[in-house]
């Protein structure tokens, strides 16, 4: 394949929130089904072959990927985590971060992912959503207090702040470092548009990239209500092809090409999926 690949898996269509922008459109009255990680495993395994992108990353994500935690499931993560790192692979779970509220809760996430991070010595990604749609600054904010002001979580655990490439996402990022610059982090701002959170008592600093150059496609509730319009992007993000496992054994190939895996090799699953991109060039 001429693009490299991005693997995202689905494990359920349950989500505490009911985004209109959701192209997944979750919410919480979905059964919370998660994939069998039997199923993961195998799928991880047959992937390993593929053309993954270089630096070996693989997404968890729904719905929302920590739903387990919330739904009194709570060793499905770090067992989904055992898969990936066994697998070589360096993990990201997509999250919207409302857990952070939760105090109990809060501690043993981040406990639990940091335990695998040091236990396979690779780091841990947490991709939080900020963006216009969501209303969930509070929880961000406590998470990443924890992380920062907690060595033994911020040397194990990174996380993205995701939105979107508008003047409303942008807004919302610009008020949560202020927010988080309020209690008393040192915040420094790059070139980039990135931040160095400096870590207390350490001499160390934590980056924090923050993706709010991708456009909001015309996906989810929202076209319904015309809250927006864009054009799609056909060869996924950045250049890559994303390919998405759910947790109904289909595969999506950049979030538009669909079809039910039905026991074949994701290879060539994804074989047939790309003719689709293929055909449109």
């Amino acid at each position: 394949m001429n693009n490299k690949l991005v693997i995202n898996f689905k494990i359920t269509n349950w989500c505490d929130l009911h985004c209109a922008h959701c192209c997944e459109r979750s919410h919480k009255h979905n059964k919370p089904n998660f994939m069998s990680l039997e199923k993961l495993d195998k799928y991880v395994s047959e992937s390993i072959t593929m053309d993954i992108r270089p630096d070996q990353l693989l997404t968890i994500g729904g719905g929302e990927a920590l739903a387990p935690y919330m739904l009194n499931n709570p060793t499905y993560i770090p067992n989904v985590l055992n898969t990936v790192y066994s697998a070589g692979y360096i993990p990201t779970l997509k999250t919207n971060g409302t857990w952070g509220n939760n105090n109990t809760l809060r501690k043993i996430i981040l406990s639990d992912i940091a335990k695998k991070a040091y236990q396979y010595d690779k780091l841990v990604t947490l991709d939080i959503s900020v963006d216009e749609f969501h209303n969930n600054q509070t929880g961000v904010i406590k998470i990443i207090n924890d992380i920062v002001r907690n060595p033994g979580l911020s040397f194990a655990i990174r996380f993205c702040l995701v939105g979107f490439n508008t003047t409303a996402s942008k807004a919302a990022l610009n008020d949560l470092q202020q927010q988080l610059q309020n209690t008393g982090l040192s915040i420094e701002q790059t070139f980039a548009g990135d931040w160095i959170i400096e870590i207390p008592n350490s001499g160390d600093g934590l980056y924090v990239y923050n993706d709010y150059g991708a456009p909001i496609y015309n996906l989810g509730r929202a076209k319904q209500t015309k809250t927006f319009t864009s054009t799609k992007n056909p060869n996924g993000n950045d250049g890559y092809n994303c390919l998405q496992i759910d947790n109904q054994d289909c595969a999506i190939l950049n979030y538009t090409y669909r079809e039910p895996i039905k026991n074949r090799p994701l290879n060539l699953v994804l074989q047939s999926l790309m003719t689709h991109t293929t055909n449109q060039r």
